[in-house]
């Protein structure tokens, strides 16, 4: 009997355990077969935004750029990322010189969004480009960083630039005055505007009326008086021997003479140009060294821009 009893509890407990493993079982196949949860919009955005990133730190901006134009053709609702994705935009078109792309972007940025500051910065430095100074200035003014002290320097370091891109000295100096903080970001680039205020300070233009005269005295005298040191040798060697020739002509000939009045008035355009190309060499050197001038300045305002915002 005991035995029995034993034997029918023993059976009882295995029927009741197959059950459990059987409900167990179910339960997993249940939990296996469940409809995966689908990602918000926003998130699988935050995610192509990410890719981008990536995309951006190995240089490979026209896929960044693709991706990011089919993320704004989605509609991106999250404002903050909305304006990243604008911002970037503007940002590859800029790295690509394409400064009317790059301006349309950045002016479309949010005054609240986290990206603000950034595409304020690039957008003045894309109507530098222009030569449209005032605009720049413009929107530089507008850009309140007084609570940074890193992105204030930038800011003036901005300002000092269209300053001597305007020669506008007496601003510059006002504006030089202001910075009283250095900072990593526009150390190389400030002390590079106090320089090249100071060559345009003292650059004198060289009278063209003295570059005239010894290039009539010794034709090429007055282009190398301008700065120049290769040219007026060619000058020389051109004039010199033909005046000679026409002079050995006149001699021999006689001043009525077909060779003597050819060579005679060859000689003559030849003289006078170099004259007349000797004045005009003040004015092309002049030219040319504040062309350098505002070459650096622009460069030294797009590199503090660069390293301070990615």
């Amino acid at each position: 009997m005991v035995v029995f009893i034993c034997n029918s509890v023993y059976a009882q407990d295995a029927r009741m355990a197959e059950d459990s493993v059987f409900a167990d079982s179910a339960a997993i196949d249940s939990l296996v077969h469940e409809a995966p949860i689908k990602p918000s919009k926003t998130a699988l955005q935050r995610e192509q935004f990410k890719f981008v990133l990536y995309l951006i730190s190995s240089e490979l901006y026209d896929d960044a750029l693709h991706v990011l134009k089919d993320m704004r053709s989605d509609t991106v609702k999250h404002t903050n990322l909305r304006d990243s994705v604008t911002y970037y935009i503007g940002w590859i078109k800029y790295f690509n010189q394409d400064f009317d792309g790059a301006i349309e972007n950045f002016s479309r940025i949010d005054s609240s969004s986290d990206v603000m500051h950034a595409s304020a910065f690039y957008n003045a430095i894309c109507f530098v480009q222009f030569d449209s100074l005032t605009r720049a200035k413009h929107i530089l003014n507008q850009i309140d960083v007084s609570s940074d002290d890193q992105l204030q320097n930038l800011k003036l370091l901005q300002l000092q630039g269209l300053a001597l891109l305007e020669r506008d000295y007496v601003a510059f100096d006002s504006l030089a005055h202001l910075v009283n903080v250095q900072s990593f970001i526009t150390q190389t680039e400030m002390a590079g505007m106090k320089d090249y205020a100071e060559l345009m300070r003292t650059y004198k233009r060289k009278s063209p009326w003295i570059a005239g005269l010894l290039s009539a005295i010794i034709p090429g005298a007055g282009k190398f008086y301008a700065g120049y040191r290769g040219v007026p040798f060619g000058a020389m060697y051109m004039t010199i021997p033909l005046g000679a020739i026409a002079a050995e002509s006149l001699i021999l000939a006689g001043v009525a003479s077909a060779q003597f009045i050819a060579l005679g008035a060859l000689f003559g355009v030849f003289y006078v140009g170099n004259i007349w190309g000797s004045v005009l060499s003040v004015y092309a050197k002049e030219r040319e060294f504040y062309d350098e001038m505002d070459h650096n300045i622009e460069f030294d305002m797009h590199s503090p821009v660069r390293r301070a915002f990615y």
